[in-house]
């Protein structure tokens, strides 16, 4: 018992934890230990069952034979253990993993040491135009996928590679800015997914799917961030100022972050733009009597996509009349109007299917979307041209 205790007491992590351990070590009667830091018995109970889960992370259990712990940062994987004839082991394989907050710390810390290198974009003046500020407009792209390939004798689609997106993208941009008027406030939205891998392994985050792409992850990851810079500099030619959001997707999960970061050292002495952070899922802007969220829409049904709107905005849902979700994910549009007041929409993309949607049978029209809202009355004005205008017009 008293070596159980004292080696447990390695694994406490709050103040609390500490103090209980302290007083087994010296006490080894729990009851006792209880009454000494004044909680039930239950709640000791409770205290010593938290600490020896974290030490089963660690890979601590005597009673499973598991008396190698990793070292910091480092949890249990797996085991494997071969016993013999009398109940004793022959093998045991013991797998770690790194920490998920240890990986997410070291990401960030990666990416911030990144930073320290970039040259912030100076702070510029708007043109002289008649800015008005009863319009908004958000210019919405749907899953862009930069870094796929798709070939046309598999998919019965497009051929597609990264050139081919940065080149619609740029022609829907200078589109649509050309097409909007002078406002005071403009959105560039993207809603998840813009990068087609999440890192170097070009697999899915969540279940490891292979992916189809074209480049290394390097160059299509600085090819996303000066994509997006094209994109908020054509914006700044008819807007005076420009509010960004990169979602996070299912395929971008850690890259789309990153991206994020790239984009506020960038922009951090541009007073015109503000880059929205994305350590949530969920984005929102209010504008009048609008209130608009985004998401990837990846892991979460429309009634609970509601619950979080009027939970988290819960002042701003009171103030406005017209709600909506902008969402990606599923490639193709669908609007639902739910009975709570808010309206869920996913975006068409200009990327076309690769090799795994063909062979399942998916497929929807390609375009680009821009919404133009009304400080009283809501939206008021839809572009979306498609992708074979976009080209034409090339």
């Amino acid at each position: 018992m008293t070596s159980r205790f004292h080696a447990l007491r390695e694994y406490c992590e709050t103040t609390r934890q500490k103090e209980a351990f302290n007083s087994l070590v010296t006490t080894q009667n729990i009851t006792q230990s209880a009454n000494q830091l004044g909680v039930s018995r239950q709640g000791m109970q409770s205290i010593i069952a938290s600490v020896e889960k974290k030490a089963r992370l660690r890979g601590w259990d005597p009673s499973m034979d598991l008396t190698h712990p990793a070292g910091a940062g480092m949890n249990l994987k797996r085991v494997s253990t071969n016993y013999n004839s009398d109940g004793d082991i022959n093998q045991q394989w013991v797998i770690y993993e790194p920490e998920k907050e240890a990986q997410d710390l070291a990401y960030r810390a990666y990416i911030e040491g990144l930073l320290q290198n970039l040259k912030p974009v100076k702070a510029t003046k708007p043109k002289k135009l008649d800015y008005t500020s009863e319009l908004a407009s958000a210019i919405v792209f749907g899953d862009a996928h930069l870094g796929m390939i798709a070939h046309a004798v598999e998919t019965l689609g497009a051929e597609h590679d990264l050139d081919t997106a940065l080149a619609d993208i740029k022609s829907a941009i200078d589109y649509l800015v050309d097409c909007s008027p002078a406002q005071e406030e403009g959105y560039f939205i993207n809603v998840g997914d813009f990068t087609h891998t999440n890192d170097f392994s070009n697999t899915t985050p969540g279940h490891g799917n292979m992916m189809d792409v074209g480049q290394r992850h390097s160059q299509t990851m600085r090819a996303a961030g000066a994509i997006i810079r094209y994109c908020i500099a054509r914006m700044l030619t008819k807007f005076k100022t420009v509010r960004v959001i990169n979602a996070r997707g299912n395929h971008d999960y850690d890259a789309a972050f990153a991206l994020n970061m790239f984009l506020e050292g960038i922009y951090e002495n541009e007073p015109r733009v503000e880059v929205l952070q994305n350590d949530s899922k969920f984005n929102f802007i209010e504008f009048g009597n609008t209130l608009i969220g985004v998401n990837h829409g990846d892991k979460i049904n429309a009634l609970r996509l509601a619950g979080v709107m009027t939970r988290m905005q819960s002042e701003a849902w009171g103030r406005t009349k017209y709600r909506r979700w902008f969402l990606g994910h599923i490639h193709h549009k669908l609007v639902q109007e739910h009975e709570t007041g808010v309206t869920l929409e996913s975006f068409h993309t200009l990327a076309p299917i690769d090799a795994w949607h063909a062979e399942s049978g998916y497929g929807a029209e390609s375009r680009v979307t821009m919404i133009t809202f009304h400080r009283e009355f809501g939206e008021v004005n839809r572009m979306s041209p498609s992708l074979d205008m976009l080209r034409a017009l090339r």
